[in-house]
Order: C-alpha cells, then structure tokens, then sequence
C-alpha cells in the first residue's frame, strides 16, 4: 500500500499575544497493494514507428529466407503485411543462374565496375533474387508518407504469381493499387523500389501508368 500525504493544514484561531492555537489536517490516498501504477499512453507517432520496425524486421526475415530458398526450388509467391505471413512456391526445378551482387568478386567484368550500391542483385540473376531484393527494400517506402503534395502510400503486401513480374500492394487515400515490378527482362537492377514507389504516390499523376483495362494496377517502369 502506498500513502500519499496531500497537504498539512494549519487551522489559526485567536490565542494569547504572540501564540497560536491550531491544529494540523492530513490527507491520504492511497492505492491496493499490487495495483499498477497507470502509464501514459504512447502517442500515434510513436505506435506507427513501432509498427514499422516491426514490419522491417518481418520483410528483412522474408527476404533472407527468399535468397536461400531460392536455389533450392523454392521461390517467394507473397507477402503480407497485415498478418506477417508468406508463402512460397516449388517450382520443382531450380533456376540455373547464379546470384550475382554488385561488388561481388565473381561479378562479370561489365558488371564489375558497375556503379551500383554493394549488394545490389545485378542483371542476368535468377528472377527470385531480384524479387528477395525487392521485399528487403521495400520499408524504405515508410520513410515517403509525408512525400509531396500527396503523400506516400501504406504498404500492404506483394504478389508474385510468375517468375517474370511481382505487384507490390499499396493502399493511397483510402484506395488499393498494385504496382508493377518486372523480374525477367529487366533493363536495370532494381536498386531503390521503396523511393521511387514513395515518389511515384507523392508527387501525384500516377493515373497516367494505369495499365489499359485495369482499375488498379501502375505500370511505371519500377
């Protein structure tokens, strides 16, 4: 039990010259023993920075577990972020070309000099790699909600039916949009995805890469 002295109070009434008659008031609260002392509530900045090291650490997992499943046949199909959950496929053949990472020693020579961040999947990698790299990358979209006149989008998740593309979902002012990440064919290593998905919501005008005859899919060279 815990008692809590308010105040000591001195009550004067009339008394000889130079003394004072009085007495002295207490006041006491107090709590049940074992009661929890109450706490300030975290404010909503606080909860979403929480929430989104949280979801960092889960795609960082993701994405380690995509480059060592991935030459074993087993290849990343989906992510989702609201219930931290993935799945993947067998293919029931592995892709034959190796991973290749810019600064890699066993980088071809036109790749090697390539100026790329150290770690990049460079071109002519199996197309899982490209996809593991992609969904480490992308909590760097967090960092673009107060981006531009717009302001980025949440990151919902990513669906990768084939090994030639992936869709990155998003949700922006309350509508749900899917981005388009080539994995086979691409003409440049995908270096900074959550930047330029960040850019592309908060800058506005990404209508203009809506795919004919969808409603909800951008395809804006990412």
């Amino acid at each position: 039990m815990r008692s809590i002295p308010v105040e000591g109070l001195l009550m004067s009434k009339p008394g000889k010259r130079g003394k004072a008659a009085g007495k002295t008031r207490y006041v006491f609260s107090y709590e049940p023993l074992g009661a929890p002392e109450s706490e300030p509530k975290p404010d909503a900045a606080a909860e979403r920075e929480a929430r989104d090291d949280e979801v960092a650490e889960f795609l960082t997992q993701v994405a380690e577990v995509a480059f060592e499943a991935g030459p074993k046949g087993l290849e990343l199909r989906s992510v989702d972020v609201a219930s931290r959950t993935c799945s993947f496929r067998h293919t029931g053949e592995p892709d034959p070309r190796p991973l290749v990472r810019a600064g890699d020693p066993s980088a071809p020579p036109p790749q090697e000099t390539a100026d790329e961040p150290s770690g990049v999947v460079l071109l002519g990698s199996p197309s899982w790699a490209h996809l593991a790299h992609l969904v480490a990358e992308l909590p760097f979209l967090f960092s673009f909600r107060g981006y531009g006149p717009e302001g980025g989008p949440e990151l919902c998740g990513v669906d990768a039916p084939t090994r030639e593309w992936a869709d990155v979902l998003v949700e922006h002012r309350g509508e749900h949009w899917r981005v388009r990440v080539e994995l086979e064919g691409r003409e440049r290593p995908i270096e900074f995805p959550g930047m330029e998905i960040g850019e592309l919501f908060g800058e506005g005008g990404y209508e203009k890469y809506l795919v004919e005859g969808t409603t909800d899919l951008l395809d804006a060279g990412i």
